[in-house]
């Protein structure tokens, strides 16, 4: 199942809540918000989320190949124009559909059960959260939750089923679902201990050359820790207690000292180096077209003539 993971229009936010959207858009478009992407794991802890990505296999046997297409997917759902956007949520869906059958439990699953389905939504959504978080030291207010909750609705609305199955609306009901999810429906699955070998025992990337192997194989268990470090750290508690890693004050210390170097990096490097590339070009755009209205009149009225 595709993860949506983080969205460029204008926010439909009051004025005094668009600082926190924008913070919270400006994370879900920076290459540092991937480093939290172990954030998603609690997808595959929902069994038949689980038993989906068993049966296609291409979690556990592509890992690479499927983390660049779900990020394509991504970059197209929040960072593209309208028609690109509403033809890869159009796409996803239909391909989704394919997705079902019965697990090892003796259950059936579908990709666009309801639950499964809304779950990867608000997993991708808390991930963003979380790195908003981490990322800018900023704790969202109620009202700033609840505003950037709608921003990610609105962003999403592409991926969203009919009726009574659309997500939850109201912020404060979508933190109650969620805990009632982690407490009760989540599980250690095969999915989820393919995934985190995946990230333990990284190969050499699809996209890397042949001759990259050596410096991969020295740099790669530093980068696995980082990675399962920072996000293990956003996870909610009941989620991180079913992790394959045993969380202590060491942990804690190292996340800290990680997030104060990466809030740094993210504060003051140029968002023209942090950002993703459609962005970064989304960025350019908007910039171009205040650019180009700044040189439109405010009227048409004829100019009262100069007397000499």
């Amino acid at each position: 199942m595709t993860c949506p993971v983080p969205h460029i229009t204008e926010s439909t936010a009051p004025e005094h809540l668009s600082g926190a959207v924008a913070r919270f858009e400006r994370v879900g478009g920076s290459v540092l918000f991937g480093l939290f992407a172990v954030g998603l794991f609690d997808q595959p802890m929902l069994p038949p989320v689980s038993a989906a990505l068993e049966a296609t296999g291409r979690s556990r046997n592509q890992p690479w190949a499927r983390a660049v297409r779900t990020a394509a997917a991504d970059q197209l759902i929040y960072h593209g124009e309208d028609p690109e956007r509403a033809a890869e949520a159009h796409r996803l869906m239909v391909l989704h559909r394919d997705v079902k059958g019965i697990g090892p439990d003796g259950e059936r699953y579908s990709a666009l059960n309801p639950q499964a389905w809304n779950w990867i939504l608000y997993s991708a959504f808390f991930v963003q959260r979380g790195a908003y978080i981490a990322l800018t030291g900023t704790e969202p207010s109620p009202a700033e939750n609840q505003a950037i909750w709608d921003h990610y609705r609105h962003k999403t609305d592409g991926l969203h089923l009919p009726g009574k199955s659309r997500p939850i609306e109201d912020y404060t009901e979508l933190v109650a679902h969620y805990e009632r999810m982690a407490a009760g429906e989540l599980r250690a699955t095969p999915a989820l201990a393919a995934a985190t070998a995946s990230v333990r025992q990284a190969p050499l990337p699809d996209f890397l050359p042949a001759m990259a192997g050596p410096l991969w194989r020295l740099g790669s268990p530093i980068l696995s820790h980082v990675v399962m470090l920072l996000g293990c750290g956003i996870m909610h508690p009941d989620v991180r207690a079913r992790m394959p890693i045993t969380w202590t004050r060491r942990h804690d210390r190292e996340f800290a000292a990680i997030t104060a170097v990466l809030r740094v990096a993210f504060d003051r490097l140029p968002a023209s180096v942090t950002d993703s590339p459609m962005a970064r070009n989304r960025r350019k755009y908007r910039k171009l077209v205040a650019q180009y209205r700044e040189v439109g009149l405010t009227s048409f009225v004829p100019e009262p003539a100069v007397r000499s």
